[in-house]
């Protein structure tokens, strides 16, 4: 076996179909069926381009937003103590040099999103709609930030407008009433988006074209690695050993438990999502309608819509919490009385793998010529698993990549970085990690926690 790829969703899928592509006899390997993770609930969009997740949580505004009842981000708290160097490289990612950076090279990214799927896939490419993405706005605040938001999507050459009136009305009858209130002022139209209709779906056809390629793909669980000097690596399963000449870990939030064996790290949170199924007709909208302001995003299903959404940071493994996303649905259907949960239906959840910059890590894994990873896509795992395989493959085949640099967890090391940003970053980190404990741990025993740990 020349490749076993560890994490059987999108970007482990898209990464065995690049590599097994290139000629390479691949196996894929997860503990569970295909695409249970992340995969399962995601909101199912192909994104046109992003933003890293500091150009709309900046640290000042953080503890609020976990506080308030109504808000689209939530914190488990039980995981507070342990986010705090993740949330210290947070505040370093907040500078405006590096959300610029990430802003950039996101675009750059998702521009090929689309492309690279087509290359991948071929003729064997499952369905998806390109029918674009509809932001509605909820409140003049949001109207000034969409403004300045897509002015910079514009420049970086996407396709946006807003919309408004007659012309919202008719690409989503079904939600002009919450489009077209009296605080609302239109929404923003992104012609160069897709959405598959049922993302678990979609993956699993994925999966299928894989095997019928000639991969193999096997369910058992990886226990551990095992990687000699001379670059062979044996991956420890529950069933029995394998020894692959390349091993790729796409294990998700949970990377950090098998990178342990390596003697390596990167800065990961669960950033848990939901998602449920509506109890609405086929044809209700025809196209994903996200509402920022109530965290969520609506989005075509086979059987009518589903909502999507919140962002519920804590560490991997950390309970999930379904009435968030009921809370939310309580707040849309304010405006729309009509939405609720289809009957029969439970809410579903996954961990997104979220990088403090919001950009993922593809990476031959230090000191281990044979071991790689992906992860960290956040949001962006449909969106960028095939860009991400297409990197990933350059590194395993050629030895290099044109992204290699900027995509390395090297990135996060301090000494590519001034000494005085980097400790005012980690001071403003344990001023927020302060705020946001002190209900939860005696403050004195926290800041002296916090002080031993700037002092460094």
């Amino acid at each position: 076996m020349d490749a076993i790829v560890v994490g059987a969703g999108v970007i482990g899928i898209t990464a065995a179909l690049e590599l097994q592509q290139r000629g390479l006899k691949v196996m894929l390997l997860d503990r569970q069926s295909v695409a249970q993770g992340c995969s399962f609930v995601s909101a199912g969009v192909i994104y046109p381009g992003a933003f890293p997740s500091s150009t709309y949580y900046r640290i000042p505004e953080l503890p609020a937003a976990f506080f308030k009842a109504s808000s689209s981000a939530a914190l488990d708290w039980r995981s507070a103590p342990g986010l705090l160097s993740w949330c210290v490289q947070y505040a370093r990612a907040t500078r405006s040099d590096i959300v610029w950076h990430g802003t950039d090279l996101l675009h750059e990214l998702c521009r090929d999103s689309l492309r690279s799927l087509e290359l991948l896939l071929g003729s064997d490419l499952p369905p998806l709609s390109r029918c674009g993405h509809l932001a509605v706005h909820l409140s003049s605040c949001e109207v000034d930030r969409a403004t300045c938001l897509n002015s910079i999507r514009t420049s970086l050459g996407a396709a946006v407008r807003i919309v408004s009136g007659g012309e919202l009305a008719a690409l989503e009858p079904a939600i002009c009433r919450l489009a077209l209130g009296p605080s609302a002022a239109g929404a923003t139209f992104l012609a160069g988006a897709a959405h598959v209709t049922d993302t678990a779906a979609f993956v699993a056809s994925l999966a299928d074209v894989f095997v019928q390629r000639g991969g193999l793909l096997c369910f058992d669980r990886v226990q551990g690695l095992n990687s000699a000097g001379c670059g062979k690596v044996a991956v420890k399963c529950a069933r029995g050993d394998y020894s692959p000449g390349t091993v790729v870990l796409a294990t998700g939030a949970h990377s950090n438990r098998l990178l342990a064996d390596c003697d390596h790290r990167i800065p990961l949170v669960a950033e848990t999502g939901y998602h449920i199924e509506l109890d609405v007709e086929p044809g209700f909208i025809s196209r994903p309608v996200s509402l920022s302001g109530l965290g969520v995003i609506l989005t075509p299903s086979e059987r009518g819509a589903r909502i999507s959404g919140l962002i519920h940071f804590g560490l991997p493994g950390f309970r999930a919490r379904p009435d968030l996303l009921l809370s939310a649905l309580d707040r849309v259907r304010k405006s729309l009385p009509g939405l609720r949960a289809r009957p029969g239906f439970e809410v579903r959840s996954g961990e997104r793998p979220s990088t403090p910059d919001s950009l993922p890590v593809i990476e031959r894994v230090p000191g281990h010529r044979s071991i790689f990873v992906s992860t960290g896509h956040g949001h962006l795992g449909l969106t960028l698993a095939a860009v991400s395989a297409g990197i990933l493959a350059d590194l395993v085949t050629n030895g290099s990549s044109s992204y290699e640099s900027e995509l390395s967890s090297q990135r996060f090391s301090r000494s590519t970085n001034s000494e005085a940003v980097l400790r005012a970053a980690d001071q403003a980190a344990a001023r927020l990690i302060t705020r946001m404990c002190a209900p939860l741990c005696c403050g004195a025993v926290l800041k002296n926690l916090l002080a031993v740990h700037v002092s460094k």
